[in-house]
């Protein structure tokens, strides 16, 4: 939940939670470990991490690239944020709520907690959360806290330096407590329910997780080592040894100490740009590599890729261009997401199960239980691109009925019931469809008035029509007559106007929808599916699907009637608003939901059902809600119709409407005929007046010759 939805839910449901809090005792349902654990050495009754974290923290403020891989990945995991999800709203607005009291009350933002959390487990594989607890009986207003692994609720987390955390546990490797040492002094010891260890990559039978550039630093240290001799290397022959010869080995041509001293005296005289003449006696020799030194470029280039690949970065994500190109750096940049996310997992399943769920139990919340009130801390998608075209190939799956809608929504991570009303189709197209029927109704006024003109200009008698003196005259159809036929034409295209309300056929889709449901509900309980998980993927969906048909069929009906009562007027240029449709299928989907919740009643009774009857008891539910149906269909379609007459004459500014009933009709439906006005209540008057009732709404001449 986003800030934002957290303010909107808060002023809807008002007071955070009601609920009172959990009686299980943490304590008394906690499971005694068995087995032998793996102990390290330490002093007294605490171990030690098998890792010195000391220098793993040295290593990462003194090497370059292990700070900036370990940035790399810390940054990653909150590139695009996170939030908590929850079916229940007031269950995610409470954790919320404690969370942003627990960083006025601290001083420190809940970003920078969860960001200082994460660079620790990234870096050392290991991070702490210690609980501070609520002192006395202060209590903030409005806010149901009762402590659940403590005497009192928590009222703030603090980060731990893992460098200095000790861990003390039994041999079978149960948790005692943890200590704090800062080399000198008492430490400071700690209850294992308040501190929140974050491990990554734990071995088994031990206490700490390992962090992850530990194998990679040996690496890092032999490539440092090497890039050192070269460092040397090119200091020794950075400057050239010259050699200077006096002389030849030939009798008589040997060097006299004078001249040797001469020359000396010339070179060391001699300016940084200058040079020397010498004779044929004398030759001089500049000494260095001469290519003969080591090349140890290939040296530094290998165990530069073993640091990285150790630490789970590519040359392209360290900024070490090279040859590569996009595509081989997308495919490394992957490899490191993949990294980042192992990393995403790990803590948030510990957040979920070890942080927010005791503020949850704190709260009256129960998310083991109950799997509504379950909060999970989630992180936001990393990689947009993959995630782009797996979803493009879940709905290309679905398109190509290879997998159903509520199949479609799991795949993508969204809640497999929602409400199709709000799909864009409901809600652009349908209504563009009534924008484009009012456009067509109010050209068709439009038409009525020029055939009023033209009514003038060719005024009829006994002997037909005669154009007036001074009008040009036109063919056998006038353009006006054209247009109004395709004006007309187009607005029962649009609104698909039919003969009859097609209750039969609206029933059967009814009845079909009904009849899937009953397999699949079968299907489920052969299965062992509770009564919960059985509603969600069957009867939520039929509902929806009855709905969908209810907006088409009552919609239609209502435009029929309107078209009807508009006919009985003689007014074609009366329009209906969208929103006066909408209000009239309302009384339609209230009569779905009805039968729908009752067969849902019905369905939660399985549980006190004997496995050996489940199925007998299902049938049962849906055939006794079943011939429900078919009255819900006539008497909905009919009250859509009647209710589209009625507004016709609300429209042209009509008082009343008339009821008028069959021969068939019973005494309720004979008391209530005659005339309805269009009063405030008007709705509540019409007919059907019981499931069956064929009385008609109907505009009398009488108000057409009064209006």
């Amino acid at each position: 939940m986003k800030f934002s939805e957290f303010i909107r839910t808060r002023l809807k449901l008002g007071k955070l939670t009601e609920a009172s809090a959990t009686a299980r005792d943490p304590k008394k349902i906690a499971v005694k470990k068995l087995g032998q654990a793996v102990k390290g050495g330490g002093g007294g009754d605490f171990e030690d991490s098998p890792v010195d974290l000391g220098e793993v923290g040295r290593a990462y403020y003194t090497d370059s690239y292990i700070r900036k891989s370990v940035d790399k990945y810390a940054s990653l995991m909150f590139k695009n944020g996170w939030e908590l999800q929850s079916k229940n709203p007031k269950a995610s607005e409470y954790v919320w709520t404690r969370l942003k009291l627990m960083a006025e009350a601290t001083q420190t933002s809940v970003d920078e907690m969860l960001t200082s959390l994460a660079n620790d487990y990234v870096l050392y594989g290991n991070a702490y959360l210690v609980k501070a607890r609520q002192k006395g009986s202060t209590a903030v207003p409005g806010i149901n806290a009762i402590g659940y692994t403590g005497k009192q609720p928590i009222a703030g987390y603090f980060v731990l330096p893992p460098t200095q955390i000790q861990v003390g546990r039994d041999d079978q490797g149960k948790l005692l407590k943890y200590q704090q040492t800062s080399g000198g002094g008492q430490g400071i010891e700690f209850k294992p329910e308040d501190i929140v260890h974050f491990t990554y990559r734990r071995p088994t039978g031990r206490a700490y997780g390992v962090p992850f550039i530990f194998n990679a630093m040996d690496d890092v240290k032999i490539l440092r080592q090497i890039e050192e001799n070269v460092a040397r290397l090119i200091h020794r022959n950075l400057f050239p040894l010259y050699t200077y010869q006096v002389g030849l080995p030939q009798l008589g041509m040997e060097a006299t100490d004078e001249e040797i001293e001469d020359i000396r005296e010339q070179i060391r005289d001699m300016p940084m740009d200058g040079g020397i003449v010498v004779p044929e006696r004398h030759n001089i020799k500049v000494v260095g590599a001469e290519g003969n030194a080591i090349d140890a470029n290939g040296y530094l280039k290998y165990f530069r890729q073993r640091v990285f690949t150790g630490l789970g970065v590519s040359d392209s994500v360290m900024g070490v261009g090279d040859t590569a190109n996009k595509s081989t750096s997308d495919n490394q940049s992957a490899d490191l997401n993949d990294g980042v996310k192992d990393f995403q997992r790990g803590y948030s399943q510990i957040m979920t199960n070890q942080v927010i769920n005791e503020l949850l139990f704190e709260g009256g919340f129960d998310p083991v239980l109950k799997p509504e009130d379950e909060v999970i801390f989630m992180f936001a998608e990393i990689e947009l691109d993959a995630k782009i075209k797996k979803e493009n190939h879940v709905i290309q799956m679905f398109t190509q009925n290879a997998i159903t809608h509520e199949e479609m929504r799991l795949l993508m991570g969204l809640d497999p019931v929602a409400d199709e009303a709000r799909l864009y189709f409901n809600m652009v197209t349908v209504g563009s469809t009534l924008a484009t029927q009012q456009a067509a109704v109010d050209s068709s006024a439009q038409q009525g008035a020029n055939n009023a003109g033209d009514n003038k200009d060719k005024p009829a008698n006994q002997h037909g029509k005669q154009d007036s003196p001074g009008k040009p005259k036109q063919g056998k159809e006038s353009i006006t007559e054209k247009n109004s036929e395709k004006v007309l034409t187009t607005t029962e295209e649009v609104v698909i106007f039919t003969s009859e309300l097609e209750v039969n056929k609206y029933y059967s889709k009814l009845e079909e929808y009904w009849k899937v449901t009953q397999e699949d509900v079968i299907a489920r309980v052969h299965r062992g599916e509770d009564a919960k998980s059985i509603k969600t993927f069957t009867t939520r969906m039929m509902y929806s699907l009855m709905e969908n048909q209810n907006k088409q069929y009552l919609e239609n009906a209502v435009l029929r009637g309107f078209r009807s009562g508009r006919e009985q007027i003689g007014i074609q240029s009366l329009a209906i608003a969208k929103k006066d449709v909408e209000e009239a299928i309302q009384r339609g989907k209230q009569s779905i939901t009805k039968v729908v919740e009752e067969l849902e009643m019905a369905l939660d009774k399985l549980v006190d059902v004997e496995q050996e009857k489940r199925i007998a008891f299902v049938e049962s539910a849906f055939h006794a809600n079943k011939y429900r149906l078919k009255l819900i269909a006539k008497t909905m379609l009919h009250n859509s119709y009647n209710t589209g007459v009625a507004l016709a004459a609300v429209a042209a500014k009509q008082d009343k409407v008339h009821c008028r009933c069959t021969e068939e009709a019973c005494n309720t439906c004979l008391m209530k005929a005659g005339d309805i006005l269009l009063d405030e209540n008007w709705k509540e008057n019409l007919p059907p007046h019981h499931p069956g009732c064929n009385c008609e709404v109907m505009i009398l001449a009488s108000n057409e010759e009064g209006n």
